[in-house]
């Protein structure tokens, strides 16, 4: 008796595969830890913003925003020196539509954060936050060096962001104001307390993102200009003085925020 191996069998359609092939994808991507996501926003902002402690995935789970900067010894991120309370975010997505909704849940929030998702745009709802001063040291000078102190609020309309280089041709424009209004503001290095009050005025647009910084009141004096472009980068222009009355008793502050230029101190980076 002979036995023939038959070799010849129907192979899978390859519409089977593909099904088999996207689902896998499918579950990877829905247990995607969140961890991996805190690795590329530390890594995209140079260490100035980081998750920690994240827990969860991008689906959903909590974390804390951290405030550090590059190491540039021994490479990655230098401890936080500022960190806030744990937030909460819960996100759904609708594959018919291609778009996702996330809501961040955060007690320094005015209400429950509303983030829309959708190819080449990320929408935020307008909202408002207060937190206090020393999460400003993550943002580099002036704020690294005075080490701040006090309170900080922010308020913002609604902000469209577009994701893909090309915004025009995805049909998406950039646009919201964010106000940030410092206030009271002291510092472990000054004796003059409180150094005064700021605001920070900032405008995205689709050519990227632009702000201004002007004291409200205070002894000490502090304005400038910046922005953040994807050809220039983050940039920032201002100086710092003292109004008559508080000259001597900020004069050893202010020669460590920068460069004496006239009867101003240069601030630059």
């Amino acid at each position: 008796m002979k036995l023939r191996l038959d070799l010849t069998r129907q192979r899978l359609p390859k519409w089977i595969w593909v099904v088999l092939v996207l689902a896998c994808a499918w579950v990877v991507i829905r247990q995607m830890p969140v961890a991996w996501v805190g690795g590329a926003l530390a890594s995209q902002t140079a260490c100035r913003v980081m998750l920690e402690q994240p827990i969860g995935t991008i689906w959903q789970g909590s974390a804390a925003l951290a405030f550090s900067e590059p190491n540039a010894s021994e490479g990655g991120c230098r401890e936080p020196m500022s960190v806030t309370e744990r937030f909460h975010w819960e996100t759904s997505c609708k594959l018919v539509s291609l778009t996702c909704q996330s809501e961040i849940q955060f007690a320094a929030l005015e209400q429950a954060q509303q983030i829309g998702w959708r190819l080449g745009q990320v929408s935020i709802a307008a909202n408002e936050i207060k937190l206090p001063a020393n999460v400003l040291e993550g943002l580099g000078n002036p704020w690294s060096t005075l080490r701040p102190r006090g309170g900080l609020g922010a308020r913002w309309t609604d902000l469209n962001m577009a994701t893909m280089g090309d915004s025009e041709g995805a049909g998406v424009d950039s646009s919201g104001v964010i106000r940030i209004i410092i206030s009271n503001l002291s510092s472990p290095i000054s004796p003059v307390k409180p150094l005064g009050s700021y605001e920070i005025a900032a405008n995205i647009a689709p050519d990227g993102l632009t702000w201004t910084l002007s004291t409200t009141s205070g002894p000490l004096l502090l304005k400038g200009q910046g922005g953040a472009a994807k050809q220039s980068g983050m940039y920032f222009s201002g100086e710092a003085s003292a109004s008559p009355e508080a000259q001597e008793s900020l004069i050893g502050l202010l020669s460590l925020l920068g460069k004496k230029e006239g009867d101003a101190y240069r601030l630059k980076f």
